[in-house]
């Protein structure tokens, strides 16, 4: 090999090298906010699932709203039954 060649190797060596440092720079910038996207989006599943478990009663919400509605005509009957009215 001449000294040109090896000249020119070492100075490809060291823009391979350059290059390789710039592009994991800029995978490390993408790879934050991506890791912050991660973790905001587990964040929000969890909430949703929260939420989600504590509208698992709203069925016996509205059975409960329509005993609670029929209670006051149903205790007028049971007072005049018992001759309380």
């Amino acid at each position: 090999m001449s000294t040109g060649s090896v000249v020119l190797a070492i100075i490809g060596l060291v823009l391979l090298l350059v290059v390789a440092i710039v592009v994991l720079q800029l995978l490390e910038s993408v790879r934050r906010p991506v890791a912050e996207i991660d973790r905001y989006a587990s964040d929000i599943l969890t909430a949703g699932v929260g939420i989600a478990t504590n509208l698992d009663g709203v069925e016996q919400l509205a059975t409960t709203r329509k005993l609670g509605l029929a209670v006051p005509g149903l205790a007028v009957r049971y007072l005049k039954k018992a001759g309380l009215v």
